[in-house]
């Protein structure tokens, strides 16, 4: 078993690249560290931290501020019950005027819903202070999908926000676990390879 990957991030005060913020599903942490944060620290995102959904949005806010305060992009990505918990802590970003660059859900629905936590909570209305948003979901995802396909689709309140739905082909099988999956290459979806990770750096390489 390769060693465990520290989940908070130590880089040097003089850091100018993107402040990321990945927050995992229930029971989902180590699986979280082993691909995306593994992934996003191997592609030299030095600043990538990883958070529990069980952390409280507005703690995660405030550890994000700094970096906005100084000029630096923010990224919020989040897996399952994650991907609900990314438009929490972005809604209280923007109440403190500060806007995240790029926000990512992925497998934000399906079982999740029923969770206490997100009771009442629309996931698929995204609130203003969000640049891009990209909601990432598989209807062979039981777990993180939601049966019809309309229910899966997110919308912007407001148009200065760019929503994009990316939905992942019945023909690909993209369970909740692959939808993640970085490791070993040879595992990993062509699908996911191609609408997500390429796509992932694409949009990082874009924010400067």
């Amino acid at each position: 078993m390769p060693p465990a990957t520290p989940w908070r991030a130590n880089v040097p005060v003089s850091w100018s690249g993107p402040r990321i913020a990945l927050i995992h599903g229930l029971m989902a942490g180590r699986h979280m560290e082993r691909h995306l944060l593994s992934f996003l620290r191997n592609a030299g995102f030095a600043d990538t931290t990883l958070y529990s959904n069980h952390e409280r949005p507005a703690v995660i806010a405030r550890n994000l501020e700094q970096a906005a305060q100084s000029g630096r992009p923010i990224v919020l990505i989040g897996y399952s019950q994650g991907g609900i918990q990314v438009l929490k802590v972005a809604r209280l970003l923007a109440k403190k005027g500060i806007q995240s660059n790029l926000v990512i859900s992925i497998a934000a629905g399906g079982l999740g819903r029923l969770y206490p936590p997100q009771w009442g909570f629309n996931v698929r209305k995204i609130p203003t202070g969000i640049h891009r948003y990209l909601n990432y979901f598989s209807q062979q995802d039981l777990i993180g999908g939601d049966r019809f396909l309309t229910h899966n689709l997110a919308h912007a309140e407001t148009p200065e926000t760019h929503v994009e739905n990316i939905r992942y082909p019945k023909s690909a099988s993209i369970d909740h676990f692959e939808i993640v999956r970085c490791y070993p290459a040879q595992r990993v979806s062509p699908e996911v390879q191609h609408l997500f990770l390429d796509r992932l750096m694409r949009e990082l390489a874009g924010l400067g």
